[in-house]
C-alpha cells in the first residue's frame, strides 16, 4: 500500500536516520533539504546530443535509438526538463549525501544502531555471481549478483582494492557506492560535477577506494 519512495523513508531512512530519498514528498522535508547543483555529466552530454565518437561502443549505441542500450537506458526519459526532486523516480531520482549512502550499504552488511537490513542468509546469496560476461545493454564486461555490481569489470573494478564478495554500484555521475561484508566496510562517494568518463571507473573515486581499504590496513 506505499509508493517505493514512502516505503524507503518509513521503513529504511527514517529507523537509520537517512539524508536520503526518492523524492521529496514531505513538504517539511523539502524544505529544509539542501541539494547540490549538479553539473552536467560526460552521460547527460550525451543524452542531450553530443557526438558519441566511436572509441566507446556503448557511447555509439547510446546515439541510436533503435538500439537496446537507448530503449533501455533513455529511452523512455524526458530529457528536455530539469529532473523534479518531488518525483518518486527509483530509478534516476534518488538523493541522498555520501554519509548516509555509506550508513545504508553498512546496514546491508551488519547492525547500524540496531538495524540490519539483510539476514546473513540473504547477503551470501546477494553476493554471489548471478550474471557474468558482456553485458548487451552497455555493451561491457559485467558481474552481478542480486541488483548489485560485483568486481571484477571495468567500472567495477578489483583493481581499486575491492574484494571478492564487495558489492556496489558505479553510477554514470562519478558516483561510486559499495559493501564489503568481510572487511565491515562500506563506503560511499557523491560528487555534483558528473564524470568525464564513461566505460570505466572515475579516476578519484579509484584512488578513494584505494584510500579507504589501506586506511583499515588492508
Amino acid at each position: 500500500g506505499l509508493t517505493a519512495g514512502r516505503y524507503f523513508a518509513r521503513h529504511i531512512a527514517a529507523p537509520l536516520g537517512l539524508d536520503c530519498h526518492i523524492g521529496l514528498t514531505d513538504p517539511a522535508v523539502a524544505a529544509d533539504a539542501h541539494l547540490a547543483t549538479m553539473l552536467e555529466s560526460k552521460a547527460e552530454a550525451l543524452m542531450n546530443g553530443e557526438d558519441p565518437g566511436t572509441e566507446l561502443d556503448m557511447l555509439v549505441a547510446l546515439g541510436d535509438p533503435n538500439s537496446l542500450t537507448y530503449r533501455s537506458m533513455i529511452g523512455s526519459m524526458s530529457l528536455d526538463q530539469a529532473l523534479d526532486p518531488e518525483v518518486e523516480d527509483p530509478s534516476y531520482g534518488g538523493l541522498g549525501s555520501a554519509q548516509s549512502l555509506a550508513r545504508l550499504f553498512a546496514a546491508l552488511v551488519g547492525e547500524v544502531d540496531g538495524v540490519r537490513l539483510l539476514t546473513p542468509a540473504r547477503l551470501t546469496e546477494l553476493t554471489r555471481p548471478h550474471s557474468r560476461g558482456n553485458c548487451r545493454v552497455i555493451l561491457l564486461p559485467s558481474a552481478w549478483g542480486l541488483g548489485f555490481m560485483l568486481p571484477d569489470s571495468p567500472v567495477f573494478p578489483a583493481s581499486a582494492g575491492l574484494t571478492p564478495r564487495a558489492f556496489g554500484f558505479d553510477g554514470a555521475n562519478g558516483t561510486f557506492v559499495f559493501a564489503d561484508p568481510d572487511h565491515d566496510l562500506a563506503f560511499a562517494y557523491v560528487q555534483n560535477a558528473g564524470s568525464r568518463v564513461i566505460g570505466r571507473m572515475n579516476d578519484r573515486a579509484h584512488r578513494l577506494v584505494e584510500a579507504a581499504y589501506r586506511a583499515v590496513g588492508l
